[in-house]
């Protein structure tokens, strides 16, 4: 796992109240981003899944933000764009199935609370490789947001940061 700080991202996205047990309605609405960002060609990295408020229970409503980064803002009737604020977070690699990640997500909240290391309501999954015919070969990237300044990972808002390893 590493402490990273993203910067702003300008996004195309679509907001949803939902549940974990509606996660899967949604696959839909990732087809049609992917479709109105690509006829624009302005697809500018991989999907994001963000949550806020999520908590690990199946039956807690939280907001799911489905984003697609655009390299610049454009005019859509049926999806926001948006800039997405920094994000600091801890990152951990995802490789398989996505029906595993719930298990992924648990084993990091584990090592932050051995650690001490507070976290916001915001997670995300970024998914670097999706392979519908082999799912085992997916490859997310879990980011789950940490506090600013109650890491060590920055000695000067705009140095580089260095991993930290827990």
């Amino acid at each position: 796992m590493h402490i990273k700080t993203y910067p702003p991202l300008t996004v195309l996205s679509s907001i949803h109240q939902t549940t974990m047990s509606q996660l899967q309605q949604f696959g839909p609405v990732m087809a049609e981003l992917y479709a109105v960002a690509g006829r624009k060609s302005f697809i500018n990295g991989p999907l994001h899944w963000i949550y806020y408020g999520m908590d690990g229970n199946p039956d807690t409503v939280f907001t799911l933000e489905i984003a697609i980064p655009i390299r610049k803002a454009f005019q859509s009737t049926k999806f926001k764009v948006r800039e997405l604020d920094f994000f600091k977070a801890i990152t951990f690699p995802h490789e398989g199935l996505w029906e595993h990640l719930p298990g992924s997500h648990a084993q990091i909240m584990e090592r932050l609370a051995e650690h001490n290391i507070p976290v916001t309501n915001e997670c995300r999954e970024v998914f670097l490789n999706i392979d519908f015919s082999q799912p085992e070969k997916n490859m997310t990237e879990i980011q789950i947001g940490v506090s600013p300044g109650k890491t060590q990972n920055r000695s000067a808002s705009k140095r580089r940061l260095f991993p930290v390893y827990i």
